[in-house]
């Protein structure tokens, strides 16, 4: 029998490593390449870096045949079919991005006679996209291969050894012929076709079997309101051959669609909450040192403003993974009637509604009508109560100062005692006559800061330690977001606020004495068009734009960081200097209705304001256009309806808030706002007026927050996270076809709500589920693996959790890796111990030890009584003798 011919594997991650042991039991030598140098050495070292049963003895037991390096050009010579297995995100993403696959591609050497051979999951017209690559690259004598991997976590060896086909897509070369012989051993059908249908061979396969999961599932839920037993059923569907009994199995469901970079999320990131687009969030997540892999990066502290349908209010959760992928093709701009517009994948999901208070439903970008409404964040759930001052001090850093380059002028008494003892005798001398030293010297000397003012050693202007944050300083705040910018000289910073000339002297007189009352000098100019208020200090205009986070300039005006956590009082403070300076009020047609309007070439700005007015209850508009002569459009905020201008009557100058009111107060009818509705408490909805579409190439993104899938986007509209990939890929691909793929959509849905149902079948026991405590037993996708991604696990422990639940679990694999991705929950060493004083259990995840419980034991260490079989995998009379209380999905 002839040897089997050296191969190479380009990526040791799951599908890499099982394909490459698996050749190498063939008898192949095998050269497995990959960029990440650790999970090199720990390979080298003998060292399996994840679980599947039985791959740590094989690699072991062909360690001789197995090379492991990250240098892909000795592979290469060696090898001349070079298997690629990288990661085309698994998870969260729309379809697959390819940048990975592209840059093998672009690293491969010249040669002759060599074959890519395609592994990883890649959309259809992949094969195409890459003999181009190659042939641009002069690198055309490659061919290329697509042979798509079927391999299930946890038999995925008994799946390489015992395929149920082998997949060979090629163009009629010599490479397919290969691919063919090396598989010849294992004695399995054999597809060979054209690249595009193996291409959609793996996607189908997938999207076929999700369907029929949702399918069973449904079925299941018809069986509990009808009394038939969903196990029976299915059994009788299996037998029909046309169907067979695979994958007719009810319980949790299958476990994506992205927006552009410059949409906008509200993200606490370490505890400090920032206002960002998706682009920026990314990079900043790169520059703390987050790992990214296959354009997933899974944060540590990260949260994003979401909202619980159900729920009163918007609130701060956890954020499991932030996505990030390539995508050419058509974008939507939602568009609402409230001016509000997010661009998303046509594919991306949102939550809708009726407009008449019914249950909200998921639905695409693309299918969005005028009859749908989307949730607006409004208001906040969490109480704000930010601190009572800053400290301006710590801004010598960001303006790049050394302490020597710091004066401080402490208190006289301290100024006295430092000298006396602490200083040489020279110094001594001049820091009695001057009152002031530099700041390395009172560091050393133990001096108190505390009442100490600062300066540089080129500037004269010296600024408090600290400032109190109070209500005074945000008007402060705001009249600068209005009026103000930052001039950046050298050493020197300049903050100026400009008024009208003649009108405006009472906010002049405002800005002035507020610095004055705290020793800062400030200066008023007198321009021929203008009257100015400025300080000067390289502190605080380095703590002014850097730490506050303010822009220099109106085209880079933004809300600073710390509003956000403020207490209301501080939110309105600042949105009625903005307004005052930037704003404006009027009566409509002469009375009784009056608008707020506020106008602003900050994209930013705008984003912010209208979130802001959010967070303080008030649903305003907004307007883009462009003035005459401009070269950037205008964003106008608008605040109308007698109601809103009530609650928002101090964004009105003080002067005219009683005429104001009084004028509303003679409405002899409030008629209702069209644009938006409220439902009793609870978020706004704003309607959908419609999408315009238009191509878009680069980078799309998304978050994932576990539970209720939802973040507040641009504006605080309510999106709705992705969707898992191979199947939401298909549905992209057809719809990118001009194909609606209704099915698939409708598959999607029932997967996502099922989740759901089970959290439904706890509240119809238990009742309220607060202070409850629920078991969770197993937490892995599936049995026999570690993998976390697209666990059902992760969905309900949020969502428990946000009901107000307690949440214990357990798994005999998948601990290490759900710690990183579910905070707050209690894991326990067994399944006893996960049980413990639980109020119910739920069976996740079907592992082989869950069947073999003791269920007497489990009934006395538990405080309740109720199992709920999420797998139907249990035994319901065992679980009925031992005293428990069975719910299974779709039985009696």
């Amino acid at each position: 029998m002839p040897q089997p011919e050296p191969i190479a594997v380009i990526g040791t991650g799951y599908v890499g490593l099982v394909t490459a042991a698996g050749f190498a039991e063939l008898g192949s030598e095998v050269f497995c390449v990959d960029v990440d140098a650790d999970k090199v050495a720990r390979l080298q070292a003998g060292e399996v870096p994840i679980y599947e049963p039985g791959l740590q003895e094989l690699v072991a037991a062909t360690r001789d045949r197995l090379h492991f390096s990250t240098e892909l050009a000795p592979a290469v010579e060696r090898a001349r079919l070079l298997f690629v297995a990288v990661g085309t995100p698994a998870t969260y993403s729309g379809d697959a991005d390819l940048s990975a696959v592209r840059s093998v591609v672009e690293s491969l050497p010249d040669a002759r006679e060599r074959a890519v051979v395609m592994k990883s999951t890649v959309p259809c017209g992949t094969g195409v996209a890459i003999q181009r690559m190659l042939a641009e690259r002069g690198r055309g004598a490659y061919e290329y291969v697509s042979c798509p991997e079927f391999l299930r976590e946890g038999t995925a060896l008994a799946d390489f050894r015992h395929p149920d086909r082998v997949v060979v897509g090629d163009s009629g070369g010599w490479a397919g012929d290969a691919v063919e012989a090396l598989y010849a051993p294992l004695d399995a059908p054999v597809v060979r076709t054209d690249l595009a249908s193996a291409e959609m061979v793996k996607l189908a396969s997938n999207a076929f079997l999700a369907t029929k999961i949702s399918f069973i599932n449904e079925i299941a839920n018809v069986c509990e309101e009808t009394g038939a037993d969903v196990i029976e059923v299915a059994r009788g569907m299996g037998l029909d051959a046309r169907i067979s009994p695979s994958f007719l199995h009810a319980g949790l469901g299958y476990g994506g669609s992205c927006l552009t970079g410059s949409e906008t999320v509200l993200a606490r990131h370490h505890g400090r909450t920032t206002l960002l687009t998706f682009e920026t969030l990314w990079k900043r997540l790169e520059a703390f040192g987050e790992a990214e892999e296959d354009g997933v990066i899974a944060p540590d502290a990260l949260e994003v403003l979401s909202w619980v349908p159900g729920e009163p209010e918007p609130m701060f959760l956890p954020v499991m993974c932030v996505t990030r992928r390539a995508y050419d093709g058509d974008v939507l701009e939602v568009r609402t009637k409230m001016g509000r517009r997010v661009t998303c994948t046509p594919d991306h999901p949102w939550v809708v509604g009726d407009g008449a208070g019914g249950e909200p439903e998921v639905k695409l970008a693309e299918d969005l009508t005028a009859e749908d409404w989307i949730p607006l964040a409004l208001g906040r759930a969490e109480p704000t109560d930010g601190a009572a001052a800053a400290a301006l001090v710590g801004a010598a850093d960001c303006a790049r100062l050394s302490p020597d380059q710091v004066i401080v002028r402490p208190a006289r008494e301290h100024v006295d005692a430092m000298a006396r003892d602490a200083l040489p005798v020279p110094r001594r001398y001049d820091v009695r006559r001057t009152g002031a030293m530099r700041l390395h010297e009172a560091a050393a000397a133990g001096v108190p800061l505390r009442g100490a003012t600062f300066g540089t050693a080129r500037n004269g202007n010296f600024v408090p330690g600290e400032l109190p944050l109070d209500e005074a300083f945000w008007r402060v705040v705001g009249l600068y977001v209005a009026e103000g910018h930052t001039a950046v000289e050298r050493e020197r910073h300049r903050i100026t606020w400009s008024f009208h000339p003649d009108r405006e002297q009472h906010l002049v007189d405002e800005v002035v004495g507020f610095w004055l009352r705290h020793g800062v000098r400030a200066l008023v100019g007198t321009p021929a068009t203008s009257k100015t208020v400025s300080v000067s200090s390289r502190l605080l205009g380095a703590w002014w734009l850097q730490v506050l986070g303010l822009g220099r300039t109106s085209y880079e005006q933004r809300l600073p960081d710390l509003i956000w956590d403020r207490p209301e009082a501080d939110k309105w403070a600042l949105l009625s200097g903005l307004w005052e300076g930037d704003g404006s009020w009027s009566l409509v047609n002469g009375g009784p209705s009056a608008i707020l309007e506020l106008g602003t070439i900050s994209d930013e700005l705008a984003d912010g304001v209208l979130r802001l007015l959010g967070d303080l209850g008030i649903v305003a508009s907004r307007r883009i256009g462009r003035t005459a002569k401009s070269t950037k459009d205008t964003h106008w905020i608008r605040v109308s309806g007698a109601e809103q201008i009530e609650r928002a009557i101090r964004l009105v100058p003080e002067r005219d808030r009683a005429g104001v009111l009084t004028t509303i107060g003679l409405q002899s009818q409030r008629i209702a706002p069209t644009g938006y509705r409220r439902f009793g408490e609870g978020p706004a909805w704003v309607r959908v007026r419609g999408a315009a579409r238009r191509p878009f190439e680069g980078h799309v993104y998304s978050v994932e927050v576990p539970g209720p899938h939802t973040f507040a986007a641009t504006g605080g509209l309510i999106s709705h996270n992705c969707f898992p990939k191979d199947v939401s890929a298909l549905k992209q691909l057809a719809g990118n076809t001009g194909y609606h793929f209704q099915l698939l959509g409708a598959v999607i849905e029932v997967n996502e709500l099922q989740k759901r149902r089970l959290v439904a079948k706890l509240q119809k026991h238990l009742g309220e589920l607060v202070g409850k405590r629920v078991a969770l037993l197993g937490l892995a996708f599936k049995p026999h693996t570690d993998d976390m991604r697209e666990a059902s696990s992760l969905v309900l422990a949020a969502r428990l959790q946000a009901e107000g639940a307690h949440v214990s679990a357990y798994d005999p694999v998948a601990e290490a890796q759900a710690r990183e991705r579910m905070p707050g929950v209690d894991f326990a060493d067994s399944a006893l111990g996960a049980v413990a004083d639980a109020d119910a259990v739920v069976l996740v995840t079907e592992w082989p030890e869950f069947r073999e419980l003791d269920w007497n034991a489990v009934r006395e260490a538990m405080a309740g009584q109720l199992v709920v079989d999420g797998r139907n995998a249990l035994e319901p009379e065992a679980l009925r003798a031992a005293g428990l209380a069975y719910e299974g999905v779709g039985r009696r």
